[in-house]
């Protein structure tokens, strides 16, 4: 395969400028899809609830989007997919979002909301067991991160999280910065309009809530889907994560699919390859949930 060959249906919709709709698994019928509110200290996060037929863990979503954008309608295919194909409740969280909200406005957001998500979860999803997971894309990825780890040692601890083309480092001289600066949809110049929209101080960029790849805890964390783009500024983000990761002891399942972008989930809809990504990262992130909600069932009947 030539270097930087990009997935050819994503190409041509690149060139045309156009991003078609996201790809739709068979949808959760519309009577188990209802917004809600979050009520957090000071104030309150639109929430939309995905109802699924297991009950043992309710996963909590961030959608991508810089710290700028999106919303809950925006990433309402990648929470309907969460659920179809993992079969658990998803909870899509509408996070405060920068100018406005400056970090770290959605870092508290994310670690406050899922821990009221867990406190929640019996009355939100009826008989559902108070166990959480985490997922995000891109931002939202840098949320999830963030929340397993100052949650790590409480009960409202992640089971495992999945994490799909990360912000992780916000390291502007990592290769892919330059390799991938232009032509493969994200630009690295969008890449640092954002960061300079959500952070106020250089000097939080080495905040490890803003970078989490610089905590010094990783190891806390739970067992790890982790699916990378390779055509991305922010590939390197996800590589140097990876690896922190498995040298701090945390279980890693790592992909990175060399023909995509960033924000490939979007793409599936008319790209087989990313498709393809979306629907085995998916079930990987569904394999280890059944993993570890097997466990904790086992554990928690121990303690009986």
């Amino acid at each position: 395969m030539a270097a930087h060959e990009l997935d050819l249906q994503i190409a041509e919709v690149l060139r045309n400028g156009e991003v078609k709709a996201d790809w739709r698994v068979p949808p959760v019928a519309d009577p188990l899809v209802r917004d809600d509110i979050a009520p957090l200290r000071g104030r309150s996060l639109p929430i939309r609830l995905y109802q699924g037929p297991r009950v043992d863990c309710v996963i909590v979503f961030f959608h991508g989007g810089g710290f700028v954008r999106g919303d809950l309608d925006s990433h309402d295919a990648q929470a309907r997919m969460l659920c179809e194909v993992t079969g658990r409740p998803v909870v899509s969280v509408q996070y405060r979002l920068a100018p406005e909200h400056r970090f770290p406005s959605a870092y508290e957001d994310a670690v406050e909301v899922v821990r009221w998500v867990h406190e929640h979860a019996g009355t939100l999803f009826a008989g559902t067991a108070a166990r959480i997971a985490v997922a995000g894309s891109s931002a939202g990825a840098n949320l999830a991160l963030g929340a397993a780890l100052a949650l790590a040692s409480s009960p409202s601890a992640p089971v495992a999280q999945l994490l799909v083309c990360p912000f992780a480092s916000g390291d502007p001289t990592l290769p892919s910065r330059a390799e991938f600066a232009e032509g493969f949809g994200l630009t690295s110049r969008a890449v640092e309009w954002f960061i300079e929209a959500y952070v106020s101080d250089p000097a939080q960029r080495q905040d490890p809530r803003f970078a989490p790849v610089l905590s010094e805890n990783l190891g806390v964390l739970p067992p790890t889907v982790l699916f990378s783009a390779g055509l991305d500024p922010l590939r390197d983000d996800a590589r140097v994560l990876s690896e922190r990761l498995r040298a701090s002891g945390v279980h890693v399942l790592a992909s990175e699919e060399p023909t995509l972008p960033h924000g490939f989930f979007k793409y599936a809809g008319f790209s087989e390859a990313a498709k393809d990504a979306v629907v085995r990262m998916s079930t990987s992130f569904r394999d280890r949930l059944d993993d570890r909600c097997a466990d904790a069932a086992c554990s928690e009947r121990e303690l009986k």
